[in-house]
């Protein structure tokens, strides 16, 4: 298969494969649970609105 390829064809082993990025240091922030409950809060209201439109 190697030899098939044209001579003007890209190595296919870096199929996939980009530039080398640096990335930006991420915050400090520690695990809250506040932050949590309060995702799941609005997730479970948003739901049993949705659900509670959809039922009536």
């Amino acid at each position: 298969m190697q030899l098939t390829r044209p001579t003007s064809a890209i190595d296919p082993r870096l199929f996939g494969k980009g530039r080398t990025r640096a990335l930006p240091s991420a915050p400090a922030a520690g695990w809250t649970p506040s932050a949590d409950l309060k995702l799941f809060a609005t997730t479970f209201a948003a739901g049993f609105l949705v659900v509670s439109i959809l039922i009536g």
